[in-house]
């Protein structure tokens, strides 16, 4: 098993903020669409993360319907600094790809980097976590409650279109009948 570890812009921080705990935030402004991160981890299958628990409950990030990537051990979230990205139910930040976080718009300095977490959340049938977490991202279209389930909104797929992780984005494209460039 081999490990792979992030890559976090040098514009980017790792900080304390006052409502859960750490944060990324900018510490020079940031351009739409500038790579924010490249994330890291390890190559986990879906009995790996039935497996973690604790703090490692939710870290991990879906890349198919059979792998995850992310950490194993707690210790491991500090060279994996993507997952004190917070959710925000209006993200400044998205995917490109399957493991690339970018600015969906300007960052600017000292501003907290964000993705709503149902661009990447996806339930699996054989797994046997299911993700659920009360939001107080404090937002005006904040959704209250944030599940794996999220990414079906049609709002949420016309807000983040382009933004979702590749893997939740071809399904989505699949379900609308376009192939992988979102054409008919």
């Amino acid at each position: 098993m081999s490990k792979m570890f992030s890559w976090m812009n040098p514009k980017l921080e790792v900080k304390k903020n006052g409502k859960f705990g750490k944060g990324i935030f900018a510490n020079k402004d940031i351009k739409k669409e500038e790579i924010l991160f490249v994330m890291g981890g390890y190559i986990l299958t879906v009995e790996d993360d039935n497996e973690l628990g604790g703090i490692l409950a939710d870290k991990a990030i879906e890349v198919s319907d059979c792998y995850f990537i992310g950490p194993r051990k707690p210790s491991d979230l500090d060279l994996m600094p993507q997952h004190y990205v917070n959710h925000s139910c209006n993200p400044n930040a998205g995917f490109k790809g399957q493991i690339s976080l970018v600015a969906m718009r300007k960052i600017p300095g000292g501003g907290e980097v964000t993705y709503d977490y149902g661009m990447v959340m996806y339930p699996k049938n054989s797994g046997t976590a299911y993700f659920g977490m009360k939001c107080f991202c404090g937002t005006k279209k904040c959704r209250d409650y944030i599940t794996e389930d999220d990414w079906k909104i049609p709002e949420l797929q016309k807000k983040y279109d382009g933004y979702f992780s590749w893997y939740l984005q071809e399904k989505i494209n699949k379900a609308k009948g376009r192939n992988g460039n979102g054409r008919k």
